[in-house]
């Protein structure tokens, strides 16, 4: 590299490889001509996803995913589960006084404008009820289309999806 540009190469990747920082690295998505934003309802992708693992995704709302059979494999840092005490591992086994489904889970979310969410969680032979702290909708990430910017992502991608049977050919990253 340092042939074709003259730079600090092993110091540029070092910084990228090596520092941690808060939130998602948008920086380079934004000057791609999109942006990160998030809807209240899943996209069919999403919905298609969670289908097919048998799993309810609500880590960008209250930052859990739950199995079909109420386990949580995952729980992000920081989010309102987390923060409740939940962990990986256990299982989820009520929201608000109902027992665990996705339908529950969902409409708990929903109610939580006007009320925290309870739930009751079991790990191990032990059952604990937290409390999450959450006032807000559903939350699903989606990219969108920055018009005040190049649209340089999908000239990346277009190489990539001309060749793809199946992929429509727009040229919009989804």
């Amino acid at each position: 590299l340092a042939r074709v540009v003259p730079q600090d190469w092993k110091g540029f990747w070092r910084s990228r490889l090596d520092r941690t920082g808060p939130g998602a690295p948008l920086a380079g998505l934004g000057a791609s001509g999109w942006k990160l934003v998030y809807a209240e309802e899943p996209s069919e992708m999403q919905k298609s996803a969670e289908e097919v693992r048998k799993t309810t995704d609500v880590r960008y709302s209250i930052g859990i995913s739950v199995q079909q059979d109420g386990t949580i494999p995952d729980v992000i840092p920081g989010s309102p589960a987390a923060l409740a005490g939940i962990g990986p591992g256990m299982k989820l086994v009520a929201v608000n006084g109902r027992r665990w489904s996705r339908e529950a889970l969902r409409d708990a979310i929903k109610r939580s404008r006007t009320r925290s969410l309870e739930m009751l969680v079991e790990n191990g032979e032990f059952f604990k009820s937290v409390r999450l702290e959450y006032s807000g909708p559903e939350r699903y990430p989606r990219l969108e289309r920055d018009g005040s910017r190049p649209d340089l992502l999908s000239e990346i991608v277009r190489p990539l999806s001309a060749h793809s049977p199946g992929v429509r050919k727009t040229g919009a990253a989804r």
